[in-house]
């Protein structure tokens, strides 16, 4: 399949979305493994039993169980995809948290996909590099094990903790 196929022109981009959609999932099997498919499988039904069908209630009720949708992620090990075994991470390569993102996506809103993404790659990362044993025992293995929901804290001078309102001079 190349863009310059017949079948592929057309549109007023010069491509049709079903092209480009095919193109896409060419790529995607090619590019994940067996593995990561199999953790996307796990991630998808976490997503279609546990979240998606609750997305509705939570919005309208302003506030989702982050403590429980968490415990049932670090269960399966998706808080610590490539995060230290030795902290109850699975220590795999950052290829496996692309294929969980990419399911993340699947998450019919955007607040819960992205409190995920805060735990896992915002608040632990730099705790999983450069914290102490202690400190990665007290909050890096409750985080990926689901136990501990971790935030970030922001405060700059003249902005406060809105992080829009920071400049630069």
């Amino acid at each position: 399949l190349k863009l310059g196929d017949s079948y592929c022109r057309g549109g007023l981009r010069g491509l049709h979305t079903g092209c480009v959609v095919r193109q896409q999932a060419a790529v995607k099997s090619e590019y994940f493994g067996e593995e990561q498919m199999s953790m996307k499988k796990t991630a998808k039904r976490i997503i279609d039993e546990d979240i998606n069908p609750y997305v509705d209630q939570w919005e309208e009720e302003g506030i989702y169980p982050a403590h429980t949708v968490f415990k049932k992620l670090g269960s399966a090990g998706l808080l610590g995809v490539n995060k230290p075994v030795e902290y109850g991470g699975m220590g795999l390569d950052f290829k496996f948290n692309i294929a969980l993102n990419e399911e993340l996506g699947h998450i019919n809103c955007g607040a819960v996909p992205m409190s995920i993404a805060v735990q896992t790659d915002m608040a632990t990362p730099a705790l999983a590099r450069f914290g102490s044993d202690q400190l990665k025992r007290t909050f890096l293995e409750p985080s990926v094990l689901g136990d501990m929901v971790a935030c970030l804290g922001v405060s700059e001078p003249g902005g406060g903790s809105d992080v829009a309102a920071n400049t630069t001079s």
